[in-house]
């Protein structure tokens, strides 16, 4: 997988783009040790300060919501369950031209919002 700075992605979990976690990557490569921990959250399961090619991304739909995890593992391939129950092959996959013109949708946009109040209040 190749990711881009400004790609829009959905997170694997979740029935539909409502239900996911829908992400712009904003950096690449970066080191644990350059990330600011009280402005990114670091999601990894490692030590942050050791960490290394950590992907920034922000949550489109939680405002001033930064997060850092490792390249590989965002980019890891789902086991075949995982990928039957949420049709996606990876873990952080880029959106399709279709699911672009879906999240810009303001009926999108104001659903999708109302349920991300509803999930992190």
């Amino acid at each position: 997988m190749i990711y881009k700075i400004g790609m829009l992605c959905k997170h694997f979990k979740g029935n539909n783009l409502l239900e996911k976690n829908i992400y712009r990557i904003e950096q690449i490569g970066v080191d644990g040790k350059d990330i600011n921990s009280n402005l990114i959250t670091y999601t990894g399961d490692n030590d942050l300060s050791s960490s290394k090619n950590l992907v920034v991304y922000s949550n489109l739909f939680q405002d001033n919501k930064l997060f850092a995890r490792e390249y590989e593992d965002i980019s890891k391939e789902l086991d075949e369950e995982k990928k039957n129950l949420y049709k996606q092959n990876i873990k952080v996959e880029p959106l399709n031209n279709e699911e672009i013109r879906v999240i810009n949708d303001d009926n999108f946009i104001s659903e999708k919002r109302q349920l991300v109040l509803k999930k992190y209040q």
